[in-house]
């Protein structure tokens, strides 16, 4: 019966993302080591906190005419604290996209609630953000006498928010719901032309299936829609001896993609993971290669509205 559920719930998001629709947010392999980006609701859902990073080179090695540091890179430091009690965590990240002439900041603080039923936790989360977004005119204009051609660089800055939802069920299996740029922040850099961030809606499930000793097999999904165009993600990592892992993912439209990681030190701690991708759309307009690296460290003593455990030679309290 669990297994049923479980290839259920899997096939379930499949067939809504063939009705979903797309998103012009940056994206990560390793979400699923890390979704409290995507959804403020699954922060504290561990109930452990970490600290993690990663970096993305988007088609490495590509070159435009106009930009000789063309190939977006993508960073994103994370920090994430579970709370006992009525709250379920609160969690801090700052995001830097970098894209041609344009470079995207945002800081986002997170903060969920939670509540306890027999068949699982459902949690409800808000993320405040602020968006920096900065020009560097570096373009090559028609009329290079025009005075209203911008030169240099500006930055502006524009309040955002985002709000989820997300259930973890006790069958091993979870789903989770988000929405991105309510206020839908806009930029014009002094020009008539506002450029919109549009309202973005996520919607992100998983499972574990146990396939023989020692080795799990997580599938999980991340659909992404702004309702006029869509993406998503499927991925199906496998985890030996909680300590290894490596897995394949596809992207529509976009690409295949290698995970692999090890985790290290103590209790699996330090967890470190890599993942290449293959463009197998379009490959004219881009290069064929991406690149991405993950870092994690758990901070087991971290944790707010309850006692530590102290350890001394001979109790644990």
């Amino acid at each position: 019966m669990k297994s049923c559920l479980q290839v259920s719930l899997v096939f379930l998001l499949m067939v809504v993302a063939q009705f979903s629709f797309a998103q012009n947010e940056f994206f990560f392999n390793h979400y699923m080591f890390n979704p409290s980006y995507y959804n403020p609701a699954w922060v504290g859902s561990e109930d452990q906190a970490f600290a993690a990073a990663h970096h993305r080179t988007q088609w490495a090695g590509y070159d435009a005419s106009y930009d000789p540091e063309g190939a977006p890179t993508t960073q994103l430091l994370s920090l994430v604290i579970p709370v006992q009690g009525q709250f379920s965590g609160f969690g801090l990240s700052v995001s830097n996209d970098k894209t041609g002439p344009l470079n995207s900041v945002q800081a986002r603080i997170s903060a969920s609630l939670k509540k306890e039923f027999r068949f699982g936790q459902l949690s409800l989360g808000v993320m405040p953000a602020l968006n920096v977004a900065s020009i560097n005119a570096n373009y090559r204009f028609v009329d290079q006498g025009d005075v209203l051609i911008p030169s240099g660089s500006e930055s502006q800055f524009q309040p955002n928010l985002h709000a989820g939802l997300y259930f973890k069920s006790n069958r091993d299996y979870f789903v989770g719901a988000s929405v991105e740029n309510l206020l839908q922040p806009g930029f014009d850099f002094g020009t008539d032309a506002k450029n919109i961030i549009p309202t973005n809606y996520l919607l992100m499930g998983g499972t574990t299936f146990g396939l023989m000793r020692d080795l799990i097999l997580n599938p999980t999904i991340l659909i992404r829609s702004d309702l006029k165009t869509y993406t998503y993600d499927i991925s199906a990592v496998a985890v030996y001896q909680e300590r290894m892992w490596g897995g394949l993912a596809f992207r529509r439209g976009e690409s295949l993609s290698l995970l692999l990681g090890y985790s290290f030190m103590e209790n699996n701690r330090l967890k470190a993971g890599y993942s290449f991708d293959y463009v197998v759309k379009d490959q004219d307009a881009k290069q064929p290669t991406s690149h991405e690296v993950f870092i994690r460290y758990d901070l087991p003593d971290l944790i707010f509205g309850g006692r530590k455990a102290v350890k001394t030679p001979r109790f644990t309290f």
